[in-house]
């Protein structure tokens, strides 16, 4: 259980909001906080510096495990010669 002091103008429009929606205090404070606590979480999921943004993708995006895998690993021409040889990328 929570307590929360109200400075006197914001009780007194909670009040009158509830009045006129016909909820009660408290469904009014737990769905305000809430969408705060959703809006924080969005906002602390931006990535640490040097993390790929995965922000545009789905959070069940079954390619979020594979973006940034090769990091520190070959880069495309070492892969390329690997897998087609040393003249992979002459004319």
């Amino acid at each position: 259980m929570l307590s929360v002091r109200l400075p006197q103008n914001l009780e007194r429009d909670l009040g009158a909001l509830c009045e006129r929606r016909g909820v009660t205090k408290t469904q009014v404070v737990q769905e305000a906080l809430a969408e705060y606590l959703v809006a924080a979480k969005a906002t602390d999921a931006t990535p640490p510096p040097g993390e790929p943004d995965l922000s545009f993708l789905a959070p069940d995006d079954p390619i979020r495990p594979f973006i940034g895998i090769a990091k520190g690993g070959m880069s495309t021409d070492e892969l390329m010669r690997l897998t087609r040889g040393d003249d992979w990328n002459q004319p």
